[in-house]
């Protein structure tokens, strides 16, 4: 999950899939932790890929 809900309900939910993961000795990423695994694990900051391509893309837009 690498964006947290809003919604009480659904941050509930996310708490209790990473209890459920730990529990069966899985695991589960949120937030900038999510992030930083997938660069650890791939050699990629994927988070610095899409937010560079969503600069280039709005400025292209003009909506900045």
């Amino acid at each position: 999950m690498f964006y947290y809900p809003q919604r009480k309900q659904a941050i509930k939910i996310q708490k209790i899939l990473a209890t459920y993961y730990k529990g069966v000795k899985g695991e589960y990423y949120g937030g900038d932790e999510a992030w930083n695994f997938v660069k650890k694990y791939t050699g990629y900051d994927l988070l610095e890929i899409l937010t560079s391509i969503a600069d280039k893309k709005t400025k292209a837009d003009g909506s900045r």
